[in-house]
This record gives C-alpha cells, sequence and structure tokens, in this order.
C-alpha cells in the first residue's frame, strides 16, 4: 500500500504513536537502566581482564579529566565502553517494551540518516576539528605518546560510539521525553543541558562551555529533526582532543581556561547557525526514510483489530 511520507517534529515525537501515555517513558527509562546494569558487568569484566590493577585503573577513571585514561585498552574500554553501551541499552528496552520503534529515537524522519551524518561530519571537520586542534597545539602538551596500540584501537572504535550514546541518551531520550510530557520544545532543551552539564567535571567555566554544547546539540536534534548532525560535531569535537591528547599535543584537565571556553562557544554556535542555513538553502535534512509513525500505528492497529475478532 502506498503511504505518504511525512514529516514530524522531534521533540514531540513520541506522542505521534499510538497508545501514547505520559507513564510510558518512565516504564522505558526503568527497562533501560536493566539492560544498562546488565550490559555495564560486561564492561567491568572485559576492563578487568585487561588489565593488572583493575582499582588502580577505577581510580584513575574515576578521579575527573586530570587522571583521565582512553589510551591503554582498559582505560578506554572502562572509560568509553560505559557510556557507548547505552546504545545497545535503549536498543534493548525498546525491542522488549514495544512502545515506539527503536528508530523513532534517531529522527523523526524514519531512523538513522547516513547522507546527513556524513555531510555534517564533513562540515564539523571544518567548522571544529580544524580551530580546536589549532587552539590545543598553540596551548601546547607534554610531548610525551600515552597510547598502546591496543589502547589506540579502542578509542577509535569506542570514542565515536561514546559521542553518539550521548546524543541519543540526552537529546533522544530526554528531549524526546520531556517534549511529549509538556510539548514545548525549550524547556526539553533546558532539561538536558541541565543533566548534561551536571555529569562533567569541569570548573564552573568548563560546565558553563559544556552547557552552551549541550544547548547547541539540542538545537542540532531540533533543527535537523534528528541526532545525526550533533553526533558529527560530538564525535569530531572529542576525538581531536582525545588523539592530540594521546600524543601528547594537548592536555585534558578538569579546570577550563576562558580563551578555552570562548573558542567551544563560537564553534558550538557557528556550527547551529550553518545547519539553520543549510537547512534552508539545501533542505538537507527534509528527507523522510520511512514515516515510522504510518508504520507503528498501522501495526498497532492491525493487531488489536486481530484481537478483537479472536
Amino acid at each position: 500500500m502506498d503511504r505518504e511520507m511525512k514529516e514530524h517534529a522531534y521533540a514531540t515525537y513520541p506522542r505521534r504513536f499510538t497508545g501514547y501515555k505520559w507513564y510510558k517513558p518512565l516504564v522505558f527509562a526503568l527497562l533501560f537502566i536493566v539492560a544498562y546494569a546488565a550490559l555495564s558487568f560486561v564492561v567491568i569484566g572485559a576492563a578487568a581482564v585487561t588489565t593488572q590493577d583493575y582499582e588502580a585503573l577505577q581510580e584513575a577513571v574515576s578521579g575527573g579529566y586530570d587522571t583521565f585514561n582512553v589510551y591503554t585498552a582498559p582505560g578506554a574500554i572502562l572509560s568509553l565502553g560505559s557510556l557507548a553501551i547505552i546504545i545497545p541499552s535503549i536498543l534493548i528496552a525498546s525491542l522488549v517494551y514495544g512502545d515506539r520503534p527503536f528508530s523513532s529515537y534517531s529522527s523523526s524522519r524514519g531512523g538513522w540518516n547516513w547522507k546527513i551524518f556524513i555531510r555534517t561530519f564533513a562540515a564539523a571537520l571544518g567548522i571544529c576539528g580544524v580551530p580546536v586542534a589549532i587552539y590545543h597545539l598553540k596551548s601546547g602538551g607534554d610531548g610525551i605518546n600515552k597510547f598502546t596500540v591496543a589502547g589506540f584501537i579502542c578509542l577509535t572504535i569506542l570514542g565515536p560510539l561514546q559521542c553518539v550514546a550521548e546524543e541519543y541518551l540526552f537529546r533522544g531520550l530526554i528531549i524526546q521525553t520531556v517534549g511529549a510530557w509538556y510539548k514545548i520544545t525549550a524547556l526539553a532543551i533546558v532539561v538536558e543541558v541541565v543533566i548534561f552539564a551536571a555529569m562533567h567535571p569541569y570548573n564552573i567555566i568548563g560546565v558553563i562551555a559544556i552547557a552552551i554544547a549541550g544547548a547547541c546539540f539540542g538545537l542540532s536534534a531540533v533543527i535537523t529533526k534528528g541526532l545525526e548532525a550533533g553526533s558529527a560535531l560530538h564525535i569530531v569535537n572529542n576525538m581531536t582532543i582525545f588523539y592530540m591528547a594521546g600524543f601528547g599535543l594537548a592536555e585534558i584537565k578538569s579546570d577550563v581556561d576562558l580563551s578555552g571556553t570562548i573558542v567551544d562557544i563560537l564553534i558550538n554556535v557557528v556550527y547551529v547557525i550553518f545547519l539553520i542555513v543549510i537547512d534552508k538553502k539545501f533542505h538537507w535534512f527534509d528527507e523522510v526514510k520511512k514515516d515510522d509513525v504510518a508504520i507503528f500505528n498501522e501495526k498497532k492497529a492491525a493487531k488489536l483489530q486481530k484481537k478483537a475478532s479472536n
């Protein structure tokens, strides 16, 4: 059957699915926590078997950015893997609960769109990657290579996944939950910004920078109706710093200086402006892969009709 492809507002997207109730995101969150807890044991086990001193590794990871370790396999697994498992945790919870499809957490355009991700990733390299690299090169590092071969590989795999996972949690689950509850997109962004900033152990200047970054990531999701653009910027920013710090060309620390904060703010704001201009001029984000709402609601109606006829 032919079906018209429709666009849907991102923040209030869950309300479009048949059977939506205000309490369903809370049930989903509980299932997500259970799945996350179970997968956390896998991550902890993997980190434990790859290190000779798990307690020292745990202390390093819990010591904030001053002791941050993503340069060895155990460190990358524990630091980044513990966040990367957010993605399969959301997938598992969505499959178990079935209140809406997993693809609806990626976008309101019918799931993850690789074309949008690749385009915005290329833009992020120019807008974010180059300026961040130049800034940190000027600031300087200790010149000491901290990478092990296994650590470099684990960081390369888990680093991008960690960034995307945070987008699924903060700009996916949280924005869509609050947005569906109150139908106020700005409020949804404010809530995710507060939680996002609170989870980063920086000084006050660093927290302000993270809050503004979180707001820009949230705006990116709303503007593009999905997580691809925010994920692209998040990956470029984090991986640039991780690689440079790993090779001794930069330093990751909890005390962020004002100049670094200004650079971060400018980069994030310019990127959001770029997304707005591109959207208006070239309509990059208008493509709808499939109408998740129509497909889900039709299946739901068919099941109810079959149940009623039995």
